[in-house]
């Protein structure tokens, strides 16, 4: 690592983030976990249609870097040809898991190919517009069945027609140069509830002034009545749809599929106030366990207590006749805490990276012995994030012994 990209690992590392491209490089004590997931991640992926539950919850207690892990599976997901959407599920912040549109729309915003410098959903569309070679086997034939043979009249291989609308929009606009036309895209996608009123707009935009690029048999009046600009009706079956369209658009584009990260789910639990909310949230976490509308991969960072917590908070608001073995069923993945040597090891590492950003011999005023007593106070610490401050405080002791 240079001076350069030392600095820009401190400045995350300051914060308690990891470093962006160099997660691996600054995690600690989970060498056969990431084996495992990597192992898992590189089995799949390898057909364009595959309809099996391909979920996980990664069971981590609080401070033992759940939302880390989420990290490095995205580093090696992006590495291995993925595409990959992290979302951080927040009802407050209208990125609600009862509501499909709503996570839909984050997965949109979030999403982010391998090489891409920015996220969005405009990454993937761009990426299936160029791909030509190294697709994966079978996709060839599909690109030209999603496409009508390259004409754009129809699709027999999306699922969802909001989707179809909008990737043969991309294309098209690639065509003349329209990059508000792009924009609208995007902006539709990732935020689909602000267009339920807005449908006249999207038709003009996104298939009248296009109509020179393809010949759609279809009426006006159709796109409404079968509600083709909506994610949000019909239990959400456009927003099941489209997620599974991104899955298969990436295959066609060259990548091995698209890989969900979910942190802080446990916020159905504590955000979602109404019980029925919450039953439609748990419901959605089944059906995406269970692979039949999602066919891509999907990680979920919990707390153990997870299932039991989900449970009690039925229990509490007088829900008994449920099936609460369907939590029971949902697949988990072990992780062990972080321990002492473990912590010092990552400490040492960021030793090393903070001399090199600021050029000074760290290890000459912040010895070993220094670093392993605070490891061992930090790590047996309560706080609910103990990894998070563990960083910060070791990157504040460099920090302050640098300006001596």
């Amino acid at each position: 690592m240079d001076k350069f990209e030392a600095e820009k690992a401190i400045e995350s590392l300051r914060f308690g983030t990891p470093p962006e491209g160099h997660v691996l490089e600054f995690t600690v004590g989970r060498e056969s976990e990431i084996g495992t997931l990597t192992a898992r991640l590189k089995a799949e992926g390898a057909t364009p249609r595959r309809k099996s539950s391909r979920a996980l919850l990664i069971n981590a207690n609080w401070g033992s870097g759940k939302s880390h892990l989420l990290q490095v599976v995205r580093e090696v997901a992006l590495k291995n040809s993925f595409a990959i959407s992290l979302i951080e599920v927040d009802s407050r912040a209208g990125v609600r898991f009862n509501r499909m549109d709503t996570i839909f729309g984050a997965v949109c915003r979030d999403l982010e190919t391998p090489r891409s410098s920015s996220a969005g959903v405009g990454n993937l569309f761009e990426a299936y517009a160029n791909a030509s070679t190294n697709l994966v086997p079978g996709t060839l034939g599909l690109r030209g069945e999603l496409s009508d043979q390259g004409k754009w009249n129809y699709s027999e291989v999306l699922q969802s027609p909001a989707m179809f609308v909008a990737l043969r929009a991309w294309i098209s606009a690639g065509k003349s140069g329209n990059a508000e036309t792009r924009s609208r895209i995007i902006d539709w996608l990732a935020n689909p509830s602000e267009y339920r009123t807005r449908r006249k707009e999207l038709y003009m935009e996104l298939i009248e002034q296009q109509r020179n690029h393809f010949r759609d048999p279809r009426p006006e009046f159709k796109f409404y009545a079968d509600d083709v600009f909506g994610f949000h009706s019909a239990g959400h079956r456009q927003s099941w749809d489209g997620l599974a369209d991104l899955d298969l658009i990436a295959k066609l584009a060259g990548l091995r599929g698209l890989v969900l990260l979910v942190d802080e789910f446990e916020d159905v639990i504590q955000n979602l106030t109404r019980v029925d909310y919450k039953q439609a949230a748990f419901w959605n976490l089944f059906h995406l366990f269970r692979g039949e509308d999602f066919p891509g991969q999907a990680y979920f960072a919990v707390t153990p207590e997870f299932v039991s917590k989900c449970k009690q908070a039925l229990m509490d608001k007088g829900v008994y006749d449920y099936d609460f073995s369907q939590f029971d069923r949902l697949q988990k993945f072990q992780m062990d805490p972080i321990e002492a040597n473990q912590l010092f090891d990552l400490a040492r590492r960021i030793r090393q990276t903070h001399a090199t950003a600021y050029g000074w011999n760290a290890a000459s005023q912040v010895s070993d012995l220094e670093l392993k007593k605070l490891c061992e106070t930090l790590v047996s610490s309560s706080v609910p994030d103990r990894m998070r401050q563990a960083i910060v405080a070791v990157v504040k002791l460099l920090d302050e012994r640098s300006q001596r």
